[in-house]
C-alpha cells in the first residue's frame, strides 16, 4: 500500500511490533516522515502547532515564571530561525550585511570618504540588528496561526500564547497526549485546506465517468502495523479521542474534518467493534442491533460503513468504537499465488499445481512464503504436490510443525509426535471439521482445553466465514445460505496431519485419529438435538463414521436416501465428503480412491449404488486440499450425477442436472 501511495498521496508508516513507541513518540514519527517533498504539491507540509508544543514538552523550564517565560521565547526563535521562511530571513540577514559590510570596508569603501564613511559605519552598526530582527518577525509571521492554535485549545484556559506554552510544558507526557494530538490533527487539515494538491500533477485513478483532471479530494494515509499490540492501541486511541473531541466542539458541523485516513493492520478481533460489527465468526450479525457484516477490503465502500451508523456520522457524536471500519485483507487469488510461484520457481516442469497450494494455504500469504520457501516439502511428480511431513528446515522440523509453530497465538502450544490427552489446537481442527458444528453454541462438556483453544482461535481470526471453502455443489443444495465460519485450512491440516503421526499412548492401543473422532461422535451424540431432529443426528454419525474410515455403510446408507429430496440429498452428499480423510494422509489421491472402490464395481451392485460410491469417494477426496482437481476425475464426477439422474424415480431431477453442469 505504500508502495501503490507514491509520491501523491501523502503518506507515513508505523511498526508498533517494532517500534512500540509512546502516542507522542509516535506522532513526531509520522510528522518527520510527511514532511517529505511530494510529487503534487508546492511545498512540503509543516507541522507548526505540533512542533511548539513538542518543544515546549520537552523543555525543562525555570522555576521562575519570568525565566520560564524567557526559555519559551527562546524556543520560539529558535524553532521560527529552523523554518523555511526562517532560513530565508537568516540568508537575507546575512546577504544584506555583507552588503553593508562591502560598503564600509570593503572594495566599496574607497568610494566613501570623509564624514560619509563614518555616517555608514554607523548606520551598518544599528541596521544590522534592525534587519535581522524585522527579518526573523517576518519569519516568525508564518507560525502565528500555531500560536493562536495554543491559546484556543481548553486546556489554555484562554492564557496567552507563551502562558499557554509554559503549561503544557509543565504538564506530564501522557496528559500532554490529547493537546498534542489535536496538535498535530489541526496540522494536518490547515496544510491540506491551505495547499491543495496540484491536479496537473495528479496520478489518481478516477472512476470512468471523470477525467483524470476533475476536482477531488485527497485522503492523507496512515499506515499502522500492529494495531492490536498496547503501544499501537494505545496511539490510535488517542487519536480517535482527538478526533472526536474535535468533533465535539464543532457545534455547527462545518470544520471539524481532516483527510487523515488511518490504515491499521491487526490480527485480532477487538471486543469494542461487537456493538457495530459482526465477528467474523458468526454468519448472522445479533437480531435487534446495528451489527453489520465485516467486509473485504476489495468491496469496502464508504457508504457501507456510514449506513445506519449515526455514532460516527451524524450529529450524535459517539463514541469513539464507532469511527472503525473494520474490513477483512483480501487473501490472494489463484493467479495470485501462481505467480508468485513462477517468480520462486520459473521451471516450467515444477510438480507444484497453483490450485493446491491455494486451497492449502487459503491464499494466507505467510503460509504461501511458507510453501514456496521450503525446498523439502515438494518431493516430485510421484508424491503428494506438498509433503507436510517432510522437513521444513535443516534441524528436520515436519512442516507441518513449523506451520503451527509461526501461527498459533500465545497460549496454544505446538502438538508433539505423543501425548496423553489431544492439544488444544488439535481438538479444535478435529471439531471445527464438522461445519455443523459453527452453528452450535454448545460445547461438549467432556473437554476442558476445547473452549479455550476455540476462544484464543477466534479472537486471533483464525476462525471465520472468510475461510470457507465452498464446494461446487454447495449452492445447488444451500442455495444462498451463509456459509459457516471454519478454522483456517493452513491450520486445519497442519493439526489433523499432527492427530495422524501421533503415537498412541500404548503399543496396543487405537490410534489418536480413530480415538479423537469417535470421542467426539459420542460427545456430540449426547447433546440434544436443536436442529433438524432424529435425522440432523444421523447424519452427524454419518460424517464421523467417515470421518473414522467407514466409507461402505456411509456410502449405502446414503444411497437409501437417495429418492427422498434430490436437493436435499445433495446437501447430505457436501456434508458428509467435507469429513477429514486420513487415507490422503497416508496415500495419494489415485491410490485413495483405488482403496475406496475395491470390489465395488464388482460387487453385483445397483448402477445407483455404484455411482454414489464413486461420487461419495472422488467428492471427498476432492475437499482435501492437497488433492489436486483434474479434468479425468471432474468427467468421472459429471458422469455420475447424470448417471443418477437418468435412475432417479422423481419427477425433478434439475439438482442432479446442475451438479453435472458445475463439473462439465
Amino acid at each position: 500500500m505504500s508502495r501503490a501511495c507514491g509520491g501523491t498521496v501523502v503518506h507515513a508508516g508505523l511498526d508498533f511490533e517494532e517500534n512500540p513507541v509512546d502516542p507522542v513518540s509516535a506522532a513526531a514519527l509520522v510528522a518527520f516522515q510527511m514532511m517529505r517533498g511530494w510529487d503534487n504539491l508546492r511545498r512540503g507540509p509543516v507541522f507548526h502547532r505540533f512542533g511548539l508544543g513538542l518543544l515546549a514538552l520537552n523543555e525543562n523550564l525555570d522555576a521562575d515564571r519570568g525565566r520560564a517565560a524567557d526559555q519559551i521565547r527562546e524556543l520560539i526563535q529558535q524553532y521560527t530561525r529552523n523554518t523555511r521562511p526562517g532560513r530565508f530571513a537568516a540568508g537575507v540577514e546575512h546577504a544584506a550585511a555583507t552588503t553593508m559590510d562591502v560598503v564600509a570596508q570593503g572594495a566599496l569603501s574607497p568610494l566613501v570618504s570623509g564624514p560619509a564613511r563614518e555616517v555608514v559605519s554607523a548606520v551598518r552598526d544599528q541596521a544590522k540588528p534592525v534587519i535581522g530582527s524585522l527579518l526573523q518577525s517576518a519569519a516568525r509571521w508564518g507560525v502565528r496561526d500555531a500560536l493562536r492554535w495554543h491559546i484556543s485549545v481548553p486546556e489554555a484556559e484562554s492564557a496567552r500564547s507563551i502562558d499557554a506554552l509554559i503549561r503544557l510544558s509543565s504538564t506530564s507526557r501522557s496528559a500532554a497526549v490529547g493537546p498534542l494530538m489535536a496538535a498535530f490533527l489541526a496540522d494536518v487539515k490547515d496544510q491540506a485546506e491551505r495547499h491543495p494538491p496540484l491536479r496537473s500533477a495528479c496520478s489518481c485513478v478516477l472512476p470512468a465517468h471523470g477525467a483524470r483532471r476533475d476536482r477531488h479530494d485527497h485522503a492523507w494515509v496512515l499506515l499502522v502495523d500492529g494495531a492490536q499490540t498496547p503501544a499501537g492501541r494505545r496511539f490510535l486511541t488517542e487519536l480517535a479521542g482527538a478526533r472526536s473531541r474535535n468533533q465535539l466542539a464543532d457545534l455547527d458541523g462545518s470544520g471539524a474534518a481532516d483527510p487523515l485516513l488511518v490504515l491499521s493492520a491487526c490480527e485480532q478481533w477487538q471486543s469494542e467493534w461487537t456493538s457495530w460489527w459482526c465477528e467474523p465468526w458468526r454468519a448472522t450479525p445479533l437480531a435487534a442491533t446495528p451489527q453489520r457484516r465485516v467486509p473485504l477490503l476489495s468491496r469496502a465502500t464508504r457508504t457501507l460503513w456510514a449506513r445506519e451508523n449515526d455514532a460516527a456520522v451524524a450529529a450524535e457524536r459517539g463514541p469513539a468504537a464507532a469511527w472503525w471500519y473494520p474490513v477483512w485483507l483480501d487473501p490472494m487469488t489463484e493467479e495470485q499465488v501462481g505467480y508468485s510461484m513462477d517468480r520462486s520457481d520459473p521451471s516450467p516442469a515444477r510438480p507444484l499445481p497453483a490450485s493446491v497450494v491455494h486451497r492449502l494455504t487459503g491464499g494466507h500469504r505467510g503460509a504461501v512464503r511458507a510453501v514456496l520457501d521450503e525446498p523439502f516439502a515438494h518431493p516430485g511428480p510421484h508424491g503428494p504436490a506438498v509433503s507436510l511431513l517432510a522437513p521444513a528446515d535443516e534441524d528436520g522440523t515436519p512442516l507441518w510443525s513449523h506451520a503451527l509453530e509461526t501461527s498459533l497465538p500465545e497460549g496454544l502450544p505446538v502438538p508433539g509426535t505423543s501425548w496423553s490427552t489431544a492439544p488444544a489446537i488439535v481438538l479444535a481442527a478435529a471439531y471445527l471439521a464438522d461445519v455443523r458444528t459453527a452453528d452450535d453454541p454448545r460445547l461438549p462438556a467432556a473437554s476442558t482445553e476445547l473452549p479455550r483453544g476455540l476462544e484464543l482461535l477466534r479472537r486471533h481470526l483464525w476462525v471465520s466465514t472468510f475461510t470457507h471453502r465452498p464446494s461446487r455443489i454447495r449452492q445447488i443444495g444451500w442455495g444462498d445460505a451463509d456459509g459457516p465460519a471454519t478454522l483456517h485450512p493452513w491450520l486445519a491440516r497442519s493439526a489433523l496431519t499432527a492427530l495422524n503421526t501421533a503415537r498412541p499412548a500404548r503399543p496396543d492401543a487405537t490410534s489418536p485419529w480413530h480415538e479423537l473422532f469417535a470421542a467426539q461422535s459420542l460427545a456430540l451424540a449426547a447433546l440434544p438435538v436443536q436442529h433438524g431432529g432424529d435425522a440432523a443426528a444421523v447424519e452427524r454419525r454419518l460424517f464421523h463414521d467417515l470421518a473414522l474410515g467407514r466409507f461402505t455403510p456411509v456410502a449405502a446408507a446414503l444411497a437409501d436416501r437417495f429418492d427422498e429430496d434430490h436437493r436435499a440429498w445433495i446437501r447430505l452428499l457436501d456434508y458428509l465428503s467435507s469429513a477429514p480423510c486420513r487415507l490422503l494422509y497416508e496415500h495419494s489421491p489415485q491410490e485413495a480412491y483405488v482403496l475406496l472402490l475395491d470390489g465395488v464395481e464388482d460387487g453385483g451392485q445397483t448402477v445407483l449404488a455404484v455411482a454414489t460410491a464413486k461420487l461419495l469417494a472422488l467428492l471427498w477426496l476432492y475437499s482435501d486440499p492437497l488433492t489436486e482437481h483434474t479434468r479425468r476425475w471432474d468427467g468421472e464426477i459429471q458422469e455420475c450425477f447424470t448417471r443418477l439422474a437418468h435412475n432417479s424415480r422423481l419427477l425433478d431431477v434439475s439438482p442432479l442436472q446442475q451438479a453435472a453442469a458445475a463439473f462439465a
